[in-house]
């Protein structure tokens, strides 16, 4: 398998990993519950209809109606593009990273013949138009101190085009120091970090393709411009030899624990 990318610049997209009927399916069981999420964000921060949804989650941000800080956790996820957390928990979500092809590329990029799963994945949708379900850019290093070593796959469920956006990665960046980051309550993400002159390179793809990111490469998420609504799945996973303080799948025993220090 030819990793040379990943290797040399911190970040690779893989192709065709994911069956289509994986692909399906998984797509079928997040899509019945985004309904239900924005319905039940809607009737806290007092929007009355769809046509006006991204507006007040906008005039939320900029103040001019509450605030970020009053907003519960779970309205404060579904602005922002996350799925609840008994979604995430869901094993529906294993079906990926078990599938043959995907499972034999984590081993292969840990170098690892035992390989473990942060729990839970970070299953997000971003609704047309809603730039504030978009990560300006960072290194994921910043966002996951409980492990010290590993690699995220994000996986897009939906086809991946200039209008639907997704992930721009900053090329040069993949074996950068960790920069600062400063953080607000009442902003919905950490600030952005500077990306310097590094070449942005928007990774188009296709439902079932992958893009592997080392924890040190600089990314961030592109508006949605289209009329479909993205979708997408962040797995970590770490091998031997690297830790967690936090729970993770074992997949060798499809068990989850927690704290492996």
């Amino acid at each position: 398998m030819n990793t040379l990318n990943f290797d040399e610049f911190g970040f690779q997209v893989f192709r065709k990993v994911i069956p289509k009927e994986v692909v399906l399916e998984i797509v079928t069981f997040l899509s019945e519950k985004i309904e239900a999420s924005v319905s039940a964000a809607k009737d806290e921060i007092d929007c009355s209809s769809d046509s006006n949804f991204i507006e007040t989650i906008a005039n939320i941000s900029n103040g001019r109606k509450g605030s970020v800080e009053s907003l519960t956790k779970t309205t404060r996820d579904t602005l922002t593009g996350h799925f609840p957390l008994e979604v995430r928990l869901s094993e529906n979500l294993w079906k990926i990273p078990y599938s043959e092809s995907f499972y034999s590329i984590i081993k292969t990029i840990l170098r690892s013949q035992n390989v473990f799963m942060h729990m839970p994945p970070t299953a997000r949708f971003v609704l047309p138009g809603n730039v504030y379900a978009g990560v300006p850019p960072h290194q994921y290093i910043s966002y996951n101190r409980h492990m010290t070593d590993f690699i995220t796959i994000w996986v897009p469920l939906v086809d991946i085009d200039e209008e639907c956006g997704g992930v721009t990665v900053y090329e040069g960046s993949g074996y950068d120091q960790e920069h600062p980051v400063q953080s607000f309550s009442s902003e919905f993400w950490q600030r952005g970090v500077s990306v310097g002159a590094y070449k942005p390179t928007h990774c188009k793809m296709s439902a079932g393709d992958i893009l592997v990111l080392n924890k040190r490469i600089i990314h961030g998420s592109r508006s949605n411009q289209s009329d479909r609504t993205r979708i997408s799945i962040d797995f970590r996973f770490f091998g031997e030899g690297a830790r967690s303080d936090k729970h993770y799948l074992d997949m060798q025993k499809r068990k989850v624990l927690k704290n492996n220090n």
